[in-house]
């Protein structure tokens, strides 16, 4: 789905930078001990699967952590590279960028302080999926490694509207051609199976008018409530440290905009 909206995605979230400083914040203070006994914040590494186009990657790597990202989207990774470049050599030297899968990816050289499944990435793998890709990631991970999932409330998708009609989402310039884009969605939400399906259409016009270019992409959502992740992460040799509702860490309710796992690799 990513390859065929990378342009799009980079566009719509251009603005999303919460999630950001919360990890950021949440890296160097968790951290404080790795950081004791290694004696440089720069020897923390991260692990961030589906680092995409680099939106959490890079202000990870400028603040001093050694980061590898993976993703399975060959365009996404691109334009991750693409933004490298243009930062300055010291960062560059502290990001490795792979093309892989969540579930299957082999990193045997590394043991990662951290693992960060950002911004409802988790969502994209089935159940059996997300449990293969938590036990990869505690092999990946060392001793006493963190694990950080950030997903939106899975409440808030259960009580999605199941009519199947278009929603306008957004609407906005593409500053490389002056395109004017209309981006709608259609949902059709599978409660027994827990699943969200979701067509996205996006529609380019040119600025002096002329034929609309249509790009559709589709994705199923797969939500979790917090037992059941709990259940997958205990299966997977994590143990639960947290859950919290939100970026400010208030606690997790049905109303809450967010549900972030924080867990930790059993001894």
């Amino acid at each position: 789905m990513y390859n065929k909206i990378a342009h799009y995605y980079d566009l719509t979230h251009a603005d999303l930078t919460e999630d950001v400083d919360y990890i950021l914040k949440l890296v160097a203070s968790a951290g404080s001990a790795q950081v004791a006994s290694a004696g440089s914040a720069q020897t923390v590494s991260i692990l961030e699967l589906g680092c995409g186009s680099g939106r959490l990657l890079l202000p990870l790597a400028r603040a001093g952590y050694h980061v590898t990202g993976i993703d399975n989207a060959t365009v996404m990774l691109a334009r991750a590279q693409k933004r490298l470049t243009a930062e300055p050599e010291a960062v560059q030297q502290r990001v490795t960028l792979l093309e892989a899968d969540m579930t299957q990816f082999n990193i045997t050289a590394n043991r990662f302080d951290w693992a960060i499944l950002p911004y409802n990435t988790f969502m994209h793998l089935t159940p059996k999926q997300m449990s293969m890709a938590l036990k990869k990631i505690a092999g990946s991970l060392g001793e006493n490694g963190r694990l950080l999932i950030d997903l939106i409330n899975p409440t808030a998708i259960a009580s999605t509207t199941n009519d199947h009609l278009l929603t306008l989402e957004n609407s906005f310039i593409d500053p490389e051609n002056g395109h004017i884009v209309v981006q709608q969605s259609s949902s059709h939400l599978d409660e027994n199976a827990q699943t969200l399906h979701i067509t996205w259409l996006y529609d380019a016009t040119p600025p002096t008018g002329g034929a609309i270019h249509r790009t559709i992409a589709q994705a199923d959502y797969h939500y979790l409530y917090p037992h059941q992740l709990e259940l997958l992460l205990h299966e997977a040799g994590f143990r639960l440290l947290a859950i919290t509702g939100s970026y400010d860490n208030a606690p997790y309710t049905e109303e809450s905009d967010r549900l972030l796992i924080l867990a930790q690799c059993q001894p």
